[in-house]
């Protein structure tokens, strides 16, 4: 009789707890699925000297000769910017940047000086495709886009045997781009990107060139900052604007990952 009345609970604890079983069976439960895609929203910060030819409306172009350094004096507003998405082989990236500056430059052959004043827009985007380069921790990206500019530029001209002279002029144009994206990862902690590209082919600029070198710092798995150097230059003339010159200088970067 002790044995059956063992058999006997032990089917009835069976058949209570089945139904509870089978209602936690039927319960969906939540699939996490990495979709290999990874994202970056970063702010940037570039204190670029300008060295080149800038004329407006079909005056001879004035030598303007500004270093990294006196940008902290002549620089009257920046913002610059990036997002990022890499996933499949493929990157997604889109940047822009704009920034004035006003400064004295040297005018003509004769002498003189030219009060000059630059409102600036660069803004790129790309699309990039990984390739297999067999190299541990490392991603390099072949690249193609577009990168536009807008330049609206003011000058102030004091010849020596001429009376003073005001001119202003804006130009907007888009260029196609090709390049190169690498982002190698040293450890776990410190990382180095490399980015450049070429592109106008006569299309808008006869010729554009850009590129940027950077260490960087993983401080979280979301948050890391960067800092090396950026180079941009254009020679582009059109409808009497001329832009032959030269960006360049330190580049920092703050980037958020998720």
């Amino acid at each position: 009789m002790i044995e059956m009345k063992s058999v006997y609970c032990g089917l009835a604890l069976a058949l209570a707890a089945a139904p509870a079983a089978a209602a936690d069976m039927s319960e969906p439960r939540p699939v996490v699925v990495d979709s290999g895609w990874k994202f970056q929203v970063t702010f940037d910060g570039w204190l670029a000297g300008l060295n080149g030819d800038i004329g407006v409306r079909g005056l001879p172009a004035a030598a303007v000769d500004v270093s990294p350094l006196d940008v902290l004096e002549d620089l009257d507003g920046v913002f610059a910017g990036s997002f990022q998405a890499a996933g499949d082989n493929w990157l997604l990236y889109t940047d822009v940047m704009w920034a004035k500056i006003s400064t004295d430059a040297d005018f003509g052959p004769f002498g003189g000086t030219a009060d000059f004043e630059q409102t600036q827009i660069v803004a790129a985007a790309l699309v990039g495709y990984e390739l297999p380069v067999n190299v541990a921790n490392m991603q390099l990206y072949a690249t193609g886009g577009l990168r536009y500019q807008h330049n609206k530029v003011e000058v102030g001209i004091d010849p020596v045997f001429f009376p003073a002279i005001d001119r202003s002029g804006s130009q907007s144009w888009a260029d196609p781009i090709v390049g190169l994206t690498m982002h190698y990862d040293v450890n776990s902690k410190w990382f180095v990107d490399v980015m450049a590209d070429v592109g106008g082919f006569g299309v808008a600029s006869d010729i554009t060139l850009q590129g940027t070198a950077t260490v960087g710092y993983n401080w979280t798995d979301t948050l890391a900052s960067s800092f090396g150097y950026k180079a941009l230059y254009t020679d582009y003339e059109d409808d009497g604007f001329q832009y032959d010159a030269t960006q360049h200088g330190v580049f920092t970067r703050l980037a958020v990952k998720f």
